[in-house]
């Protein structure tokens, strides 16, 4: 989905009195959390996200695909009753998107290599020599 279809749709589910630009710094928070926490963990990315400006980037594709952009609402609509003072509807939203974006994480990570973990050798043997591949930083570096 685009940004400026994100905000229209929150606007239409929730209507509320805070800006798009608000609405958008709110999206790009949620975003920013997927890239670190599940995007770029798979093998291959490394994606730098510097956030959304509504001005410039309304018609920008978020990195979602469609079928988990209530992540996106869900996440906007929490941050929307949490300045309200809405608890109870803030503490089911967030419900809500914690709900999708475990989905949508889970689905990323069956369906994505992850990224090789670098492993350190603590006992300072040197397994490069051995022949074998120590995945990461050896004490003779």
């Amino acid at each position: 989905m685009k940004v400026a279809e994100i905000i229209a749709a929150i606007d239409e589910l929730r209507p509320n009195e805070y800006n798009a630009s608000m609405k958008t710094k709110w999206l790009s928070e949620c975003e920013g959390t997927i890239v670190d926490e599940v995007l770029n963990r798979a093998e291959g990315n490394d994606i730098e996200f510097e956030g959304y400006d509504y001005e410039t980037d309304q018609e920008k594709e978020t990195l979602l695909p469609d079928r988990f952009a209530d992540i996106y609402l869900h996440y906007i609509r929490a941050k929307i009753e949490l300045y309200d003072d809405e608890t109870t509807n803030y503490n089911n939203a967030v419900a809500i998107h914690q709900a999708s974006y475990a989905q949508y994480a889970a689905w990323y990570r069956r369906t994505h290599m992850p990224k090789k973990a670098p492993t350190i050798d603590i006992w300072g043997r040197n397994l490069e020599k051995r022949g074998e591949d120590s995945g990461g930083v050896s004490a003779d570096k």
